[in-house]
């Protein structure tokens, strides 16, 4: 039976391998794997509509990664071609509920990643807020918000 991190390594490999041999960092494998399965013609793109997605979630929380990551990091930040940033994924999914992350719980080194405590104890004014995860239904109503406005509004 393979551990967590061998298994990260192999998806990691099979993303990799199935689309062009290209690297991929965790975070678009993460998007991907939620985009179809790894033997599928599938490509990364962080503007993707939440429908490119198998999990009405997985946009929002993409979204609000890349968002911060681009706050602290600068507009030139690219979240397919960087390394995760741990801290932002504790920042955007405000700690570690019941254990897990908010995105990503497998692909994050714990051991290196500050806990919540730590990141408030050296925060600043000027630093990213910590902002409490959205609850399912909170996700799921915004995403409804969205679909009704490209009603509207097409």
């Amino acid at each position: 039976m393979l551990n967590r991190t061998e298994f990260v390594i192999i998806f990691l490999f099979l993303q990799s391998v199935s689309h062009g041999s290209e690297p991929c960092p965790p975070i678009k494998a993460w998007a991907l794997a939620h985009m179809g399965k790894a033997t599928s013609d599938v490509t990364y793109n962080p503007n993707a509509p939440p429908e490119a997605y198998n999990n009405a979630t997985v946009h929002s929380r993409l979204s609000e990664y890349n968002s911060m990551a681009t706050e602290v990091h600068g507009p030139e930040f690219d979240p397919s071609t960087a390394p995760i940033d741990a801290e932002i994924f504790m920042r955007v999914g405000g700690g570690k509920k019941h254990g897990r992350y908010w995105i990503g719980d497998s692909v994050i080194d714990t051991a290196s990643t500050p806990t919540l405590a730590q990141i408030r104890a050296r925060s600043t004014s000027s630093s990213p807020a910590i902002r409490p995860r959205p609850s399912t239904t909170e996700m799921q109503m915004a995403e409804l918000k969205v679909i009704s406005v490209s009603f509207i509004f097409p």
